[in-house]
């Protein structure tokens, strides 16, 4: 026999089998919904049973240390409350916000704190490496130990989403009326892994 007669006897099953495959020639077929992703989240700090706790929000914004504060300030969900969640945050609440919208601007003529920065009443960070200033909206503070330890676990934790580090992220806390305290998220509590 002749090679190319051995050939063509090798090829007819190689392409009955590839024309058996059931793929379609009419191009692309539609089949269910498009890939989403990830939801980003960021680690948000309530207190159970006197010890902080790490919890997974949700977030429009993640690493955005002044977004996961005000998810803070918001207080636990009903949800996360039905667990024994608190904050030991009290007093002054903001308004809740929706997610996807940015915090609104104040107006032009609204009055200076005594840094001479005009204050809102969302959280603001600045962050320069591994040094966060966070601004609460006036009258936050003065916060008890606790309710710093919250907002320090919670804006340093938010940072480290986008800019993971081996050196402790410290975190300088005020509310523009003169009150400040500052601190490092060394012992905080990671976030559990489910």
């Amino acid at each position: 026999m002749k090679a190319a007669h051995r050939l063509a006897l090798l090829a007819v099953p190689a392409l009955l089998a590839l024309a058996s495959c059931d793929i379609p020639t009419t191009g692309v077929v539609e089949a269910g919904e498009p890939a989403s992703g990830i939801t980003p989240v960021t680690p948000v700090y309530f207190v159970r049973d006197g010890t902080l706790v790490a919890v997974p929000r949700t977030t429009a914004w993640p690493g955005d240390a002044g977004d996961a504060v005000r998810l803070l300030l918001h207080g636990p969900t009903p949800g996360e409350a039905g667990k024994r969640l608190t904050t030991a945050i009290r007093g002054r609440r903001p308004a809740p916000a929706s997610p996807t919208s940015a915090p609104s601007e104040p107006p032009t003529d609204a009055p200076t704190d005594l840094q001479g920065q005009t204050p809102t009443d969302e959280p603001t960070a600045d962050v320069r490496g591994d040094r966060l200033t966070l601004r609460l909206p006036l009258g936050t503070g003065p916060l008890t130990r606790m309710a710093t330890r919250q907002v320090i676990c919670t804006a340093a934790a938010a940072h480290r989403v986008t800019a993971p580090s081996a050196a402790p992220v410290t975190v300088e806390v005020t509310d523009g009326s003169g009150w400040h305290v500052g601190g490092t998220d060394e012992g905080c509590p990671a976030l559990p892994v489910d």
